[in-house]
């Protein structure tokens, strides 16, 4: 049987110039005895697990973008055909082997397994002692728990049943074979569950970001819709409602989206950007690879404030409802204020094949490109308008149309500007009915946050949203980058 070289799944990562990961390297050389003795060693550990989903490939951009088309929320807009063509492929669901942007992010998520398993690895080893005390040393491990949790979610969704690495594999091992898809769901909601187990609910301001038990229970009530296991929903979105670290909807839907909403009270779980860039040049070695690209690459382009790539659809406009506030927070509009303007996708410095609309969520306007390529707005990985919704949802499945499905979709929809779903407003309302209203909020509160794909396809309604354009059951499992099947031996999707 071939020997397993980790690395491998690296290779691509490092063959696209990312060079915290090639530090990845030798970390399994760099043992308790060089590196993991003090409690400051611990803690920088970790905080490089955090690191690996800032990246341009993964959070950065690139994994929000392939979503967002595959969902129907977003074109691959940008500077023309040949600009990112990849994406192209993710809207008609012709997606090839070869696709750099899925061995981009499948590369990323394996390096985020690897920084969080040495962590996992090497701090469970640490002894007590001094300020590297048992309660840092087990939040540690639970921090890291959650985070190789997080990264085999992405693994799984996206390529299916994946082999189990509880650790960083030696040099000599032999591969293991992929487990099956239930099989690595088990193991994701044991290391969330794990976490939820040890994490604590709230940190201080030094340690803000950092995952959180109310993360962990999110993350499963996640999941768990995703499997129809609404019982399950129903426990952790409850649980997530009336953790002590107090959830709950920011004031205004847009403050979620720039930077007045890091660390928001509706935030659940983020990443944390910073401006520290000492290049605007994000591709030299100066560059700045610690801030959100989606703030500069899928603003519209009209000067130098955008890129116009992940441009909103049509689809996505004609499906909000008549009224609804967050239309105008998520989507720039033909004659939507624009800087000093106004937006005018005619305006010939706005790309033609990025269509009529503009991309508003998260995206900073900085028409003399001071910030570079980035900006710090956080990217919120789960919120909790999320979890109303989901809490909305489970209701409505397990028990039909109640005040307990409908007050928390009400909250949403009171933010939104929008009358309340009720006997008055919704005459003979039914269960089925509900399922769908939910749904659709779902795509107008979250829209263009990477969720719309799997919300879709894990209802069971891939071929009624998506087989117009091409989808046919199966395809939202991607195909595993060819050079990691030649070296593992493993059997593509």
């Amino acid at each position: 049987m071939k020997k397993y070289i980790f690395l491998s799944l690296l290779t691509v990562v490092m063959l696209l110039g990312c060079e915290d990961f090639i530090e990845l390297d030798p970390q399994d050389q760099l043992t308790s005895t060089a590196f993991y003795k003090s409690a400051a060693d611990a803690i920088s550990a970790t905080n490089a697990a955090y690191d690996g989903v800032q990246h341009l490939n993964y959070y950065g951009f690139n994994y929000p973008d392939i979503l967002n088309i595959a969902g129907g929320d977003a074109i691959k807009g940008g500077f023309g055909a040949g600009d990112r063509p990849a994406y192209l492929e993710f809207e008609t669901f012709n997606i090839t082997d070869n696709n750099l942007r899925i061995g981009e992010f499948y590369a990323m998520a394996w390096g985020g397994v690897n920084r969080a398993n040495q962590v996992l690895d090497n701090v469970s080893l640490m002894e007590v002692e001094g300020d590297f005390t048992e309660a840092l040393k087990t939040r540690l491990l639970g921090e890291a728990t959650f985070l190789r949790a997080l990264h085999y979610t992405n693994l799984v969704l996206g390529f299916g049943g994946m082999p189990i690495y509880s650790s960083v594999p030696g040099i000599d091992d032999e591969v293991l074979p992929r487990a099956t898809i239930e099989e690595t769901w088990a193991f994701i909601i044991q290391d969330f569950s794990d976490a939820a187990s040890i994490l604590p609910d709230s940190y201080d301001a030094a340690n803000t970001g950092r995952a959180t038990k109310g993360a962990a229970n999110a993350m499963l009530a996640r999941i768990n819709s995703f499997r129809g296991e609404w019982g399950q929903v129903n426990t952790y979105t409850d649980l997530v409602i009336n953790s002590p670290a107090g959830y709950d909807l920011a004031p205004t839907f847009a403050e979620n989206f720039d930077e007045r909403g890091n660390n928001n009270i509706e935030s659940i779980f983020e990443i944390q950007y910073t401006l520290s860039n000492t290049s605007l040049d994000i591709w030299s070695a100066a560059g700045d690879w610690n801030s959100n690209f989606i703030a500069k690459y899928s603003a519209p382009q009209v000067g130098n404030a955008g890129w116009a790539t992940m441009s909103p659809t049509q689809e996505l406009v004609d499906a909000f409802e008549a009224g609804d506030i967050r239309l105008g927070e998520t989507v720039y509009q033909p004659g939507d204020e624009y800087g000093d303007g106004i937006f005018d996708p005619n305006d010939g410095s706005h790309f033609e094949n990025a269509g009529l609309y503009g991309h508003k969520k998260l995206t900073g306007l900085d028409f003399a490109n001071n910030a570079g390529n980035g900006f710090d707005y956080n990217y919120k990985i789960i919120r909790f308008a999320d979890i109303l919704l989901l809490k909305a949802e489970a209701e409505n499945e397990l028990n039909g149309v109640s005040a307990n499905a409908l007050a928390p979709l009400n909250r949403i929809r009171a933010r939104a500007g929008l009358l309340p779903v009720n006997d008055t407003n919704n005459p003979g309302l039914t269960k089925d009915a509900l399922r769908d209203i939910i749904l659709g909020e779902r795509r107008s509160e979250l829209a263009m946050e990477g969720l719309r794909f799997y919300d879709v396809i894990y209802r069971g309604r891939g071929t009624e949203f998506f087989g117009a354009r091409g989808y046919q059951p199966g395809e939202e499992i991607f195909p595993i980058p060819p050079s990691e099947i030649s070296q593992t031996g493993w059997p593509q999707n």
